[in-house]
């Protein structure tokens, strides 16, 4: 292993001797932080994914430059001979060489980092999956470098090897892309795209860190390396001998298994979630869930073992949830696979479970084609079943399923009354997605205020999305008496009224401020703007149509301050109205979510054009959702009461939840609390959608950009320029002869 690291070390200090090695560090990192921060500040999201997509494609160039001369250079020179003349076998040369091009590459990813550090800035950074990403861009450069050095080892020309590395990692990158498996079937599509660098890479980058995966990139290293072997001993041993043949045939051998270990080692256990609340893993409600069903339960995944390529890890994932499900039932969950396509009995069954099959648009080859296959999910106990005809994603799958086994095996849901007024009546909203939503674990009824009984604990919750004009005295004695009792109510409400056909909005004041009166809560007569924090619009100019920010559309950041919001890192605001909780007794409380510094509010008339002028005085953060809760307080005298309140009818309306599903898991997480029952919480939908990426003003924004684009890659030329005049002044140094003869 000295000799290893002796020619490890050797390598590095060549490329940092020569003016190549900061040139390729340069251009690499420029390039990299240009197209990222570009992208990033396009999405306003703290992630690194826009440059975790385009790195793949970055080290299609940068690697082969890199590994080029590894060994093409000494074998030119004749250097190779001299080397292993010395007491250097040609696997340690091979593998010193190997760890001197992976440390280069690795220090290139690591001058990446400061982009981390100028995301902190704007944003409460997801540590653990920027942990798993670089995780997961490590093993893409180990894996590649050992191709790049394959190239360098079978060829003695540096421009030959380049080419060849580029056109070995080309393959490997684009195997996996969907529209070149169209026109293969798709057993041999689904192998394509496991043998594929790009759906091994695309599953580390989401925050996961799968054993599967870190073996394929240690394989595809240790298969190009053994080439690179076989390529240098191949000079040295007789042509046709039986060393050579005997050396060939195990090399064939070792590559034969560890591509068989790829293809078929599904089984291979051992995952690191690193995502935040553990998104790919049981959490501990679910855990116990399954542990105390009363009966068995079964679980029936109907997939087809042909699917298309594009859908192989969604499937991979399933597997891995169910199965986690099957250990933590501790046999009383079982778990049934089954392919409709190819079992008559399972093909029944899917049918009678309402599971139909799917047709796969897949667009590839300048032409449409359809793929047909099954993917559903079916939950059965006690002669009754619950169904996922088609299973479109896996990040809420674990919530799906806890719920359909909670509904299955609960005697009797809580009840939840819904009420959706409107001040104006021409204003039409729709709110039958949250209706869904709530009825997978309750028995969700619509409220009539003036004729229906307001018990404790019957409904457990009132959840009220909208205004009426007025309430009459009754009316709010009936609901203050019901929270008092110790009952739970979602008010979202908000104090601007919007036209159904006009560009004005006109203050009111929410008639539920007469029920929030005694907690020193409500809901103010103005909407929010917010200049650093918004989302965008689309409008036409004269130059096609363009990107612009809207103020009213905010991007409100979670504090994360309870289990309601602990797991939502933000949610749309669009046209919302902020709280005053000033009056409030103290610790009865607590902001949920909140705007970023650079928020404002109009309280008079408001224009919603989006290219008006928003004033830039009086700025500050905005309370726009808060949790009530007298009971926490201590020796508090007011009225008890649990309350989340939300300056925003719209928030979860059908038309927002599609765009922002964080909005519909605060509002069930909301409900779940107020509900008291926060075991759901921790199984909430665990979609991970990045936080926003807020900076104070624009000038801090701008620094950060130009901070990574041109002072990362300026420090580099300097620290080039440095090292390279120090290499000449020692080259031009006089020799002088030293010790006894110098004397």
């Amino acid at each position: 292993m000295k000799a290893v690291w002796t020619i490890a070390r050797r390598e590095i200090k060549v490329l940092f001797d020569h003016p190549t090695g900061y040139i390729l560090l340069i251009v690499f990192v420029g390039i990299n932080d240009f197209l990222f921060f570009r992208q990033a500040y396009l999405l306003n999201a703290a992630t690194l994914r826009p440059m975790m997509d385009l790195l793949p494609w970055m080290f299609l160039f940068f690697v082969p430059a890199v590994t080029m001369r590894a060994v093409a250079e000494d074998t030119r020179t004749g250097t190779l001979e001299v080397v292993l003349a010395q007491p250097v076998t040609e696997p340690e040369l091979l593998l010193g060489k190997y760890l001197g091009q992976v440390l280069f590459l690795w220090i290139a990813l690591a001058l990446t980092l400061p982009v981390c550090f100028g995301l902190a800035i704007g944003a409460d950074l997801e540590s653990g999956v920027m942990v798993a990403q670089y995780a997961g861009a490590a093993l893409l450069a180990l894996g590649l470098a050992g191709v790049g050095l394959w190239a360098s080892a079978i060829s003695a020309n540096q421009i030959t090897a380049f080419i060849i590395g580029v056109f070995v990692m080309f393959l490997l990158v684009l195997v996996g892309l969907d529209p070149l498996l169209v026109g293969l079937p798709p057993t041999l599509g689904n192998i394509a795209a496991q043998l594929g660098v790009l759906s091994h890479f695309v599953n580390i980058g989401r925050g996961v860190i799968d054993l599967r995966d870190a073996v394929y990139f240690v394989s595809l290293a240790g298969i190009f390396l053994l080439l690179g072997y076989l390529a240098l001993m191949t000079r040295k041993l007789t042509p046709r001998g039986e060393t050579l043949k005997r050396l060939r045939l195990g090399t064939v051998m070792l590559i034969a298994a560890l591509v068989v270990t790829n293809l078929f080692g599904r089984r291979i256990g051992g995952r690191l979630d690193l995502t935040p609340g553990n998104a790919y893993t049981l959490s501990r409600a679910t855990r116990e869930l399954a542990r105390n069903v009363p009966d068995l339960v079964t679980i029936k995944l109907f997939a087809s073992k042909e699917l298309p390529s594009e859908v192989s890890i969604l499937h991979r994932d399933l597997r891995d949830l169910l199965s986690d499900y099957r250990s933590a039932g501790r046999g009383k969950i079982r778990i049934v696979f089954g392919d409709p396509a190819s079992d008559s009995t399972m093909m029944q069954d899917a049918r009678s479970l309402g599971i139909p099959s799917v047709q796969f648009n897949v667009v590839g080859q300048g032409e449409l084609k359809v793929k047909e296959g099954y993917l559903g999910i079916a939950v059965q106990y006690a002669g009754q079943n619950k169904t996922i005809p088609f299973v479109q994603r896996s990040d809420d799958l674990e919530y799906r399923l806890s719920s359909f086994i909670r509904a299955l095996t609960v005697a009797e849901r809580p009840k939840v009354s819904l009420l959706t007024p409107a001040a104006n009546p021409q204003v039409q909203r729709s709110f039958n997605q949250l209706r869904e939503a709530l009825d997978q674990n309750y028995d969700v009824r619509t409220l009539t205020l003036e004729s229906d009984t307001l018990a404790p604990g019957n409904p457990a919750v009132i959840v009220v999305a909208g205004s009426p004009e007025s309430l009459t005295d009754s009316v709010v004695e009936r609901v203050r008496t019901y929270l008092a009792g110790g009952g739970g109510a979602l008010v979202m409400a908000s104090g601007m009224q919007l036209p159904e056909q006009s560009f004005f909005a006109t203050p009111r004041m929410p008639a539920w401020n007469r029920v929030l009166e005694p907690y020193g809560v409500s809901v103010r007569s103005d909407m929010v703007f917010d200049h650093a924090s918004n989302e965008r619009v689309v409008l036409p100019s004269q130059f096609g149509r363009v990107l612009v920010p809207y103020p009213f559309w905010a991007r409100v950041v979670s504090t994360r301050a309870s289990v309601v919001n602990e797991q939502v890192p933000g949610a749309f605001y669009p046209w919302g109205s902020s709280l005053d909780t000033a009056g409030a007794r103290p610790g009865t409380v607590l902001p949920l979510l909140v705007t970023s510094r650079a928020a404002g509010v109009k309280s008079s008339e408001v224009f919603l054009e989006p290219t008006q002028q928003f004033p830039t005085d009086s700025l500050s953060v905005r309370v726009v959702a808060a949790l009530v809760n007298t009971l926490a307080a201590e020796n508090d005298s007011g009225p008890p009461g649990r309350l989340v309140v939300v300056g925003n009818e719209d928030l979860v309306s059908d038309r927002n939840v599609q765009n922002a599903p964080e909005n519909m898991s605060f509002v069930l997480n909301a409900v779940d609390w107020l509900s008291q029952d926060e075991s759901l919480i921790t199984i909430r939908a665990k979609e991970r959608t990045p936080p926003p990426l807020v900076f104070s003003n624009e000038t801090l924004r701008d620094t950060v950009k130009y901070a990574n684009v041109g002072g990362v890659p300026g420090a580099l030329i300097l620290l080039g320029i440095l090292r390279l005049l120090r290499r000449k002044r020692l080259a031009d140094r006089p020799y002088q002869r030293g010790g006894a003869e110098a004397a």
